[in-house]
């Protein structure tokens, strides 16, 4: 689909330490966030000494999404296994995911909006109406818009992204062993101030507008999210 740069092991290291702080806190817990705990706890150990850690599945099984009574989201980020984020909190239209307590992605109609205890982190972003990739759905063309996120690449300060979004052909995608019916809907966006483009993929169900993945990108120097929706918020 795309060539992905191999995370460097500072930026690994970075991300296990952070997981293992979330494990421990989860660990503490009951129920299914203790059981979330564990598996972050379990792929960390492969980052930190992958030689004599077995590598957990790359993709989350269908059984251990289904045991969780959560919306949840599956998050794949290089070539690290498919990380497991639950619904910690919904307000308005916005849902807020962890992975533990220390890595957590906010998400509005499956368009990521804001991330924490990644090695780069977008801030916060917005637009105004409708998001241009649910309207390219049933546009019968692109789709224009502008979108602001906010960075802290040399200093805390909003950025402006010029977005055309267009469907481009009706696909069937397997996520936890069952065919969904979608439209791949690509967005493409230059962002003059950092001399950025890049291109975003999301695939939306054409009848209730419901994303169930995509490939996102938050920063020019990290490789993108590779989202699936497994339970979606009610």
């Amino acid at each position: 689909m795309m060539s992905m740069r191999t995370p460097s092991r500072t930026a690994l290291s970075a991300l296990g330490i952070a997981l293992m702080l979330g494990a421990c806190t989860s660990d503490s817990e009951e129920g299914s966030v203790g059981m979330a705990g564990a598996m972050v706890y379990g792929i960390v150990e492969r980052l930190v000494d992958p030689d004599t850690t077995p590598r957990p599945p790359d993709k989350i099984e269908r059984k251990m999404a289904a045991e969780l009574p959560y919306a949840s989201v599956g998050v794949k980020i290089d070539d690290n296994p498919q990380f497991l984020f639950l619904l910690a909190n919904q307000k308005d239209a916005n849902e807020l995911y962890t992975l533990g307590y220390q890595i957590s992605i906010v998400m509005r109609g499956g368009r990521v909006l804001r991330t924490k205890g990644f090695s780069r982190d977008v801030l916060g972003a917005r637009w105004e109406g409708e998001d241009i990739v649910k309207t390219a759905v049933h546009a019968g063309g692109p789709v224009q818009g502008v979108r602001w996120f906010d960075s802290n690449e040399r200093g805390i300060h909003t950025i402006e992204a010029r977005c055309v979004a267009q469907a481009i052909g009706d696909e069937t995608i397997t996520i936890l062993d069952t065919p969904i019916v979608t439209r791949h809907v690509q967005e493409t966006c230059e962002v003059e101030e950092m001399q950025w483009r890049y291109v975003n993929d999301f695939w939306i169900a054409p009848d209730t507008l419901q994303t169930w993945a995509s490939i996102q990108y938050i920063h020019p120097k990290v490789n993108p999210l590779v989202l699936e929706t497994f339970r979606p918020a009610g």
